[in-house]
């Protein structure tokens, strides 16, 4: 496929924010307060600002999806905002859901360029009959509400099954492509029998029709090992994706024991946007030496750092029995 240039916008729209900050009185739903129009089971929700997916909205607020399974209660999307001495988090009320059903683990979550106020946000992909979905979902700013505009399907190339390992897309990014299109960047986790490897793959999503269409390199996709001291084969190489103002593609990877841990993580650099190939989006070829160990915690959502801090990047995590944390970081 032919995509047309990578304009600068794909990568200042990553620290130039087109949406309002959410505002809330003191009577917002703030965990542990629970709204009339939500319940947040105490057991599923992140009061500490972990998530298994974020994309930054203002300098301190950032949009986080949570990994729920269908059949599990419990919000789907919360807002994290960070002030001088204090971290707030409180689940957002989504609806709007087709027919098709509430979503299922929720992975990843990017912003539109060009469209204030909507993001996509992806699952992990298809589950036997279910198929994989990608929401189109609007931020109402002035209540903090979340409504669905519609969804896409994942092309499914390894199905998910009860001890099978399918197809794992836990890391997202949208770029701009043309009017009512976008370009979808796509994450694939490895750490599988089939994919042992972490996979870059892309394509173009038509906002009109809900139509993505992934094929020729974009279904290939890029191979992507996660560097780090690794002591299972099943660790996963990527698990989230986030964009510097220089263009630059930083990855999180991670793996766990078990649900106690120990947990491992890792930040590292693995690629650069490519405005001179619009048939690859992502150069991988370059010099990505630049990592950081974090140990101790299970990364999977990186974003940019909240104004204030001194810090270059920011992760959630999900520490399984820990619950999960928001956190700066710097990466020198």
């Amino acid at each position: 496929m032919k995509f047309k240039s990578l304009l600068l916008i794909a990568f200042i729209s990553n620290v130039v924010f087109f949406n309002t900050a959410c505002k809330r009185d003191s009577k917002s739903c703030i965990y542990p307060y629970v709204s009339e129009n939500i319940e947040v089971p105490e057991d599923v929700f992140r009061p500490g600002g972990g998530s298994s997916g974020m994309v930054q909205i203002s300098d301190n607020q950032y949009l986080t999806v949570y990994d729920l399974k269908r059949f599990e209660d419990g919000p789907r999307m919360g807002l994290v905002t960070i002030l001088p001495d204090d971290l707030k988090v409180e689940p957002l009320e989504v609806t709007g859901w087709d027919e098709t059903g509430i979503s299922s683990d929720l992975e990843s979550i990017c912003a539109i360029p060009g469209k204030a106020n909507q993001f996509l946000m992806a699952e992990s992909g298809a589950w036997q009959e279910n198929t994989g979905r990608i929401f189109h979902v609007r931020l109402d700013t002035s209540n903090c509400t979340v409504t669905v505009l519609g969804h896409f399907n994942i092309p499914e190339i390894h199905p998910n099954d009860f001890g099978v390992v399918g197809d794992q897309y836990e890391a997202m990014l949208c770029l701009p492509y043309e009017e009512e299109k976008v370009i979808v960047i796509l994450g694939e986790r490895g750490g599988s029998e089939v994919n042992p490897k972490g996979i870059i793959r892309w394509g173009v999503a038509d906002m009109e029709s809900y139509e993505l269409a992934i094929e020729g390199a974009g279904l290939k996709g890029i191979q992507v090992s996660a560097p780090g001291e690794w002591t299972q084969e099943t660790h996963r190489h990527i698990t989230d994706f986030f964009i510097d103002e220089k263009g630059f593609l930083w990855t999180a990877g991670c793996e766990d024991v078990g649900d106690l841990g120990p947990f491992y993580s890792v930040i590292y650099k693995a690629g650069m946007l490519n405005k001179n190939n619009t048939d690859l989006p992502i150069d991988t070829s370059i010099d990505c030496l630049t990592y950081k160990v974090i140990d101790g915690f299970k990364i999977e959502a990186l974003s940019g750092s909240a104004a204030g801090i001194d810090a270059t990047h920011s992760f959630g995590t999900e520490d399984e029995l820990f619950g999960g944390v928001w956190r700066p970081v710097n990466i020198k």
